[in-house]
């Protein structure tokens, strides 16, 4: 399971989040709105044109900027710059099968659906439902339960929130970039944060856990990557599951996380139902 830099094309997401969440007539939707349908010219642009195109001023774009988590509108350009890059080479899949969708296109149906259910197989029989206990047990016994996930599994975050809200426990789930950051007031000793990431790339997950300690916090990582450990994590719960090798997004991935999460929100529900 190779491991990427995904950290820079978690922008794309926030952007995305901006325009699917805002109003039309908020200043941030237009200037997200904007830069979504000018992506090509957004690595090049000045922070005046940009203030241009989308009738506002300089400053405004600074501090949407600053609102993204960027330092400034520089660093903005070269994450939208490496994000793009990255993103290049989205779909590149081996010439044998490429030549195979070519002559079958019912070849790419197959493809994917059989390697989705050969990876939920993995974690189907790797599950113990001990592990499954220990981590409905430590969600119940926390006061304050916070989840942390990047680009697809922000959502899956949101799904999990909802239906742990109808078994009457609230979860707190950040849904834009940084805001593991900015809110670490809101996290202390009486907290679980719940960290969800596929590959678990070291310095991305290294940095958060060592800000998110300093509040001590009981920590519980959900991962992938079999490689990933730290001192400060309390409980990691390692996913058997594969990978795409073709794509620059987690493919079987996801539906390993959600499927899991399905498990620990049925299984909570049957243990502390009220």
């Amino acid at each position: 399971m190779p491991i990427r830099n995904y950290n820079e094309v978690d922008i794309l997401y926030t952007l995305m989040s901006y325009v699917n969440v805002s109003s039309s007539q908020d200043m941030y939707y237009t200037i997200a709105h904007t830069i979504l349908t000018h992506l090509d010219k957004i690595p090049d642009i000045s922070i005046n044109d940009l203030a241009d195109l989308c009738y506002t001023s300089p400053a405004t774009i600074s501090r949407f900027c600053k609102d993204l988590n960027c330092k400034n509108f520089a660093n903005f350009k070269n994450e939208m710059a490496i994000s793009l890059e990255i993103a290049r080479d989205e779909i590149h899949l081996e010439d044998e099968d490429e030549k195979a969708v070519l002559k079958n296109p019912q070849y790419l149906v197959d493809k994917i659906y059989n390697e989705t259910i050969q990876s939920l197989q993995r974690v189907h029989q790797s599950i113990n439902i001990h592990e499954i206990d220990k981590i409905c047990q430590m969600i119940h016994q926390a006061q304050k339960v916070h989840m942390i996930g990047y680009q697809f599994n922000k959502i899956i975050s949101n799904d999990f929130q909802m239906k742990m809200l109808k078994l009457r426990k609230f979860i707190y789930a950040f849904v834009e970039r940084g805001d593991e950051i900015q809110r670490l007031d809101m996290i202390d000793k009486d907290s679980l944060v719940i960290i969800i990431t596929v590959r678990a790339r070291k310095q991305l997950i290294d940095s958060l856990v060592e800000k998110l300690h300093e509040h001590h916090p009981q920590i519980l990582l959900l991962t992938m990557n079999k490689d990933y450990h730290h001192e400060f994590i309390d409980y990691t719960y390692y996913i058997d599951g594969t990978e795409s090798d073709y794509t620059e997004s987690s493919m079987q991935g996801t539906m390993n996380f959600l499927s899991l999460l399905d498990l620990i929100y049925v299984r909570y529900g049957l243990l502390y139902r009220k």
